[in-house]
Parts: structure tokens; sequence; C-alpha cells
């Protein structure tokens, strides 16, 4: 589900039901002519598709991370805003990037971004990744 579709009463009464939160990141600079700010955009959109249309009503979407500067001021950006989740609830961050991030960044569990060539990954693969990232929780 998107946060815009909680309110304040809406998301007290559902908050245990939604453990893990999906942020996306655009990795955009401010350098993009408004076509490829777009183009990024719909690039995102259904890179997201792959964590949002199978578990709906299980995940939560906030808003994109935008113009985050790049390496590991993208990281630290990624990290913090994670990390807040973290605190605020949330057991998993997924975060679905266009940029690959550099290392394993802080307070995120999963990480969905395309190849260098452009290719997104299987759904069967980021299903099983985030099924296996529940189970581990159960376990535990």
């Amino acid at each position: 589900m998107k946060f815009s579709e909680f309110d304040h009463t809406r998301w007290a009464e559902l908050q245990l039901y939604f453990d893990t939160c999906v942020l996306p990141v655009t990795g955009m600079t401010g350098a993009e002519t408004p076509a490829e700010a777009t183009e990024k955009l719909e690039k995102l959109r259904d890179l997201l598709d792959l964590v949002e249309v199978p578990f709906k009503g299980r995940t939560v979407t906030y808003p994109a991370l935008h113009y985050t500067g790049e390496g590991s001021r993208l990281e630290e950006a990624v990290a913090f805003a994670a990390g807040k989740m973290k605190k605020n609830g949330f057991k998993h961050v997924i975060v679905v990037s266009l940029p690959e991030l550099g290392a394993e960044v802080q307070d995120v569990d999963y990480v969905i971004y395309p190849s260098q060539e452009g290719d997104f990954p299987l759904s069967a693969e980021v299903m099983n990744a985030v099924q296996q990232l529940w189970r581990k929780q159960n376990e535990s």
C-alpha cells in the first residue's frame, strides 16, 4: 500500500500488520532533462511493481528519495531514512533503487535494482528474497 492510503487513525489501527517499508530511490541529481526525469520515474515505477504487486497488504511504500547525491552521499541518505523508518516501527526496509548502492547500507534489509545493462531482477527472485527475509524473522 502507498503511504498516502493511511490517515492517523487508520495507521494506528493497522500498523501491527505492516512490518515492511519500501523506500524507492531515483538517483536523480538535478542534471536530468524533464524527459530523462520522466524516464527514470517510469523505470522506478516498473521496478517497484516487483515488490508492490505481490506483497500488497504487507508492505507500505514511502515517497521516493530524489536529489540525494551520488556514491557515499546517496548511501548516507538511504541509511538515514531507513534508520528513521525502523525507529518508527518497521522491522524491514526494502530499497528499490535505480542506481546500485555500493556497499551494505545500514538498516536496509534488501535492495532491488536493475543490472548495469538495465535488466530487472526476475520476479521470482524478488519474491523469494522477500519471503526469506520474513522467514528469518519468524525463526528468530
